[in-house]
């Protein structure tokens, strides 16, 4: 599977990830189904590799994960002998949960990933999952994929991490224009054509929609560098002209950006101070 995630989305599981502190049951919720697998994956293959800085995604432990090959990842389906979507409280127990307490395989953790747990569990397997959740046995993490976390029991609710995912991105004809111009702007190193661009737009409104929309195009460049294939002319452009490393650093700054316009920041030293950071994330050797 290919992790497609949105900037704002991949930084915060990184950050959560970077944290050293894991928690032992998430529930990620929000945005797109495949937005939320991506991210349970992203998460899965952080708990398994072997590199320091993780999730790498090419280390033979992260590559299992993405193939859906790993041993130490279990994902529970529906039951066959219902129609209902569900697995059965029998299966539950019988084929996953009796594992649980066995070690590893090949990992240091072993990985329960319930993807549209909201549809796939009902009231008396979450209660059963409760029981080990409360006291998991050493190493084991629990993800659990669903559109609204409510639509969970309220005591599972309360021992996990709740992730919620920002909603999938909507273009719109003036944002996807200005986007356009800003990329054009860091791919030739226009900065002062950055600037006009930018503070052409009197709104914060504006200016967070318009920076959304680039980190849209960021997003796309990204996905488009680890092989998913895109039409955007703009995600093409960046991956021309910059490495992942500049792409995710412009990503980065762009978001800080976003977080600045909810302050009562002074907007033309913001977008100068923008500018400014572009030109030095693309100019740097």
């Amino acid at each position: 599977m290919a992790i497609s995630l949105r900037p704002e989305n991949e930084k915060m599981l990184l950050d959560l990830v970077r944290s050293q502190r894991l928690p032992h049951t998430i529930i990620i919720e929000g945005d797109s189904k495949e937005e939320r697998d991506s991210a349970a994956m992203l998460l899965a293959a952080a708990a398994v590799c072997t590199a320091e800085d993780k999730p790498c995604l090419n280390c033979n432990q992260c590559k299992k994960i993405l193939e859906g090959l790993h041993p130490d990842m279990l994902i529970p389906q529906p039951s066959k002998k219902l129609k209902s979507g569900i697995i059965s409280l029998q299966e539950l127990r019988e084929d996953f949960l009796s594992q649980a307490s066995i070690k590893p395989n090949e990992a240091d953790c072993k990985i329960y990933l319930f993807t549209d747990a909201d549809r796939l569990l009902r009231e008396d397997s979450q209660n059963t999952l409760l029981k080990i959740i409360e006291e998991p046995p050493q190493n084991i993490l629990f993800l659990f994929t669903a559109e609204k976390a409510k639509a969970l029991l309220p005591t599972v609710r309360s021992r996990a991490h709740i992730i919620t995912l920002s909603r999938t991105y909507v273009p719109d004809e003036q944002s996807e224009e200005i986007a356009a111009e800003i990329t054009d702007g860091v791919v030739h190193l226009y900065e002062y054509d950055l600037l006009v661009t930018l503070s052409s737009l009197g709104k914060k409104e504006e200016i967070e929609a318009a920076l959304t929309a680039f980190c849209e195009k960021l997003r796309l460049a990204l996905s488009f560098q680890s092989g998913i294939k895109t039409d955007d002319g703009c995600a093409q452009k960046l991956v021309r002209r910059l490495d992942r490393a500049r792409i995710i650093a412009l990503t980065e700054i762009t978001l800080a950006a976003i977080a600045k316009l909810k302050t009562n920041v002074n907007l033309q030293l913001l977008l100068t101070w923008l500018c400014t950071q572009y030109r030095r994330i693309t100019w740097q050797k």
